[in-house]
């Protein structure tokens, strides 16, 4: 049993605290870029600004959230679901993603230009310290702190997700586009750390995975993606949350309704 189950949600006003935490911490983080970059333009070396931005939403939220349960960092840390088993979750990205990436390696040309800089950092960097933000943290701490339903608390982290990645787009339209798609896959990225019994892995996986690919193939420059990189993560998508069913059927069945 991973240890963010061993949780169990306050009272109040301690729930209010807990849920005043997430959501202070989720709106700095909607607006840290714009607070933050005008103070960063003399920094050059590349994704240092970024990286910034980044661990300022990831301290911020902690922190909010060790104020809120006057506990230390052990405790903070239990809810990200990191100290949860790992082998079943590569075994179940593997089964996606092989497959994603003949595929893409067959049917889509080679992008061109990016370094193995931007593969780190947009491609696993990035995407482990959200996962830790908005699943982890923020999924985590509505539910076994705040005792939220497990859809609210995945749908207030997902709508914000979203809107911090409006800014892919450049008109009406496209953001529109951008804001949904990435508002849903947090929305799914909440629901495999759920349903994996709150284990952050399974969503690290496939949000790495998933960018990964993006960046070393030519598979459409935004979220919105062209016909074959929005048919290669339906495809994706589909297996993700089906596999998900079958891998973890017994533990949804033998474990308590959340919320």
């Amino acid at each position: 049993m991973a240890e963010a189950e061993k949780e169990t949600h306050w009272r109040a006003p301690g729930a209010l605290l807990a849920a005043g935490a997430v959501t202070a911490a989720l709106v700095w983080a909607a607006f840290s870029g714009q607070v933050m970059r005008p103070h960063l333009t003399g920094i050059q070396t590349p994704y240092l600004a970024s990286v910034l931005v980044n661990l300022s939403d990831l301290v911020v939220m902690a922190g909010l959230l060790m104020l809120a349960a006057r506990a230390g960092p052990g405790r903070v840390l239990g809810l990200t679901g990191l100290r949860a088993p790992v082998v079943r979750p590569l075994i179940w990205a593997a089964a996606l993603f092989v497959p994603a990436l003949l595929i893409a390696a067959v049917a889509a040309p080679m992008s061109r230009g990016f370094t193995g800089l931007d593969l780190f950092w947009q491609g696993v960097g990035f995407p482990v310290i959200e996962e830790v933000i908005y699943r982890g943290l923020a999924v985590g701490a509505l539910i076994l702190w705040a005792g939220w339903r497990w859809w609210a608390a995945c749908l207030l982290p997902a709508l914000l997700f979203g809107l911090v990645h409006a800014g892919q787009g450049t008109e009406l339209m496209e953001v529109a586009g951008i804001v949904a798609i990435t508002g849903l896959g947090g929305l799914l990225f909440g629901w495999l750390f759920v349903r994996w019994g709150f284990n952050l892995w399974p969503p690290i996986l496939l949000h790495v995975g998933l960018n990964s690919l993006w960046i070393v193939f030519a598979l459409g420059e935004t979220a919105l993606g062209g016909w074959l990189g929005n048919g290669l993560r339906l495809a994706v998508v589909v297996g993700a949350i089906v596999l998900t069913v079958v891998m973890t059927r017994r533990r949804a069945a033998e474990a308590a309704p959340i919320g």
